[in-house]
């Protein structure tokens, strides 16, 4: 991890993601920096009196934001060196261009789910970051110290697992030597055998060099029901999932299973992008299953 991209608002959950930034800078000698946008849409039925009345506004906007921003800078309590940017194209379109072409490691986001930067992590805008973005994002709604990490829960999808993302996983362990609990929410379709899976799985894991690891099995028929409820229970201070192009897991993070998981789970969020393009690891407990799912008869009511 050589370079972390902060997006701020200068809100309060801004400082909590800054301050969670600062640290891994610190820890991994990286370089960080904070961006702002105040990119402005200008849609054709808004009349100004010239352009020059457009442009003069947005540089009164940007100065602002900048003085802002030193003034942001100057209460956080570090010796590293922060870089600063206030950019005129939209947050997406920045952060899709620092990442992609300044090579950015990380994007670490405030979130307090209703106000500030939600809009970088709910619905379109979520997927935005994450498609666009070739490296992890992590949302921090509270105040978080890298230290305190120590167990991070990891929801799969047994027929979405890549060998890319089990190397993030490994890395992000050595990130915060902390104890990986991987979940998976068994649902009534699923038929595959319990102990072949965690048995062929626990192999698999530990060949990508991760240690000190739990294989928890949860039942339930909505896997967003199966991963909240299980979050809320244990002792995990980190949550990590894996996204790609709404298949797989990434279909849990959407609509109600986002909010949930950003805005009311309190404790940082990794996300990691999985490639399209690159097969999932055929597992031979869910290629060979055999058996009937557990789904009961619905029945029609009519009513008269």
């Amino acid at each position: 991890m050589k370079k972390i991209l902060v997006p701020i608002d200068f809100s309060e959950v801004s400082g909590y993601a800054t301050s969670f930034a600062v640290e891994l800078a610190e820890k991994n000698d990286a370089e960080i920096t904070l961006l702002n946008s105040v990119h402005f849409d200008y849609f054709t039925d808004y009349q100004f009196t010239s352009f020059a009345t457009a442009k003069t506004m947005m540089e009164d906007v940007k100065d602002a934001m900048e003085e802002k921003m030193t003034a942001f800078v100057k209460k956080i309590d570090t010796r590293r060196k922060i870089n600063t940017l206030v950019s005129e194209s939209s947050l997406i379109t920045s952060i899709k261009e620092m990442v992609s072409e300044d090579g950015y490691d990380l994007v670490v986001v405030g979130t307090h789910g209703s106000a500030g930067l939600e809009e970088a992590l709910i619905g379109s805008n979520t997927e935005k970051v994450v498609r666009h973005a070739q490296c992890p994002v992590i949302s921090v709604p509270v105040q978080s110290a890298i230290d305190k990490i120590n167990r991070i829960l990891i929801p799969i999808d047994i027929r979405e697992i890549k060998n890319s993302f089990l190397m993030a996983i490994a890395a992000l362990q050595k990130q915060f030597d902390a104890t990986m609990e991987f979940l998976w929410v068994k649902t009534p379709h699923n038929i595959e055998n319990e102990e072949m899976v965690a048995s062929e799985l626990g192999k698999l894991i530990r060949q990508h060099g991760i240690t000190n690891f739990e294989f928890t099995i949860t039942k339930n028929v909505f896997p967003s029901d199966g991963i909240l409820i299980h979050a809320y229970d244990t002792d995990a201070n980190m949550i990590a999932m894996a996204t790609h192009a709404r298949r797989g897991i990434s279909h849990w993070l959407s609509g109600s299973l986002t909010e949930d998981t950003v805005n009311h789970i309190k404790m940082p969020v990794w996300t990691f992008k999985m490639n399209k393009k690159e097969e999932s690891i055929n597992l031979n407990s869910v290629k060979n299953a055999q058996g009937k799912p557990e789904y009961k008869k619905i029945e029609v009511l009519t009513v008269d």
